[in-house]
């Protein structure tokens, strides 16, 4: 298999066609990402996902080769995401009971229904600390913020959940992923 980067090269040198691959072995990823971010609204994932690769390939002469391409494509991503948002806030008023999730687990919907109540950005720092198992310093990175933020974001969110579940459910404990860790 050709590299990432080898295929960003050959993207930007002999052709456009180069970037297929990468469309091809990313945009499963990406979907997931964009269908957890949007608390599983297809149509939003789907146009998420449109315009992350369209993105990233406009972008593409900006890529540091030495770096890693999946993270690269998950801030556009995420970004993506975000200006989708402001431009259509309504996006976030939706019933969880109708949505799909990225995956059939009931793992996945679980998490999705848990972190539901925030706010869009503090689902985005759940998704990419628990569910990727990005570390505080990459999600930094990748969300263009201080470690600080990201972990002190993280926290109160923690606490957010952790007070909404103790209102719902008195007898039981948060989910053991809602511990912010380095």
């Amino acid at each position: 298999m050709i590299p990432d980067g080898e295929l960003v090269r050959r993207s930007l040198s002999q052709g456009s066609h180069h970037f297929g691959p990468l469309i091809q072995r990313h945009t499963a990823y990406v979907f997931a990402l964009a269908m957890r971010m949007s608390q599983g609204q297809h149509a939003v994932a789907e146009d998420t996902v449109q315009q992350t690769f369209l993105n990233a390939f406009s972008r593409l002469k900006s890529f540091d080769r030495s770096q890693d391409f999946r993270g690269w494509l998950t801030a556009i991503c995420v970004n993506c995401y975000r200006d989708m948002l402001r431009r259509d806030p309504g996006l976030e008023q939706l019933d969880l009971s109708n949505v799909a999730v990225a995956s059939s687990d009931s793992d996945d919907r679980a998490f999705v229904e848990l972190i539901a109540p925030l706010q869009p950005e503090a689902r985005i720092l759940f998704i990419l600390r628990y569910v990727y198992e990005y570390k505080v310093d990459e999600i930094a990175t990748l969300m263009t913020m201080k470690p600080g933020s990201v972990k002190s974001k993280l926290s109160r969110a923690t606490a957010q959940l952790r007070a909404i579940h103790a209102e719902t459910n008195a007898d039981s404990q948060p989910a053991e992923c809602c511990r912010v860790k380095d």
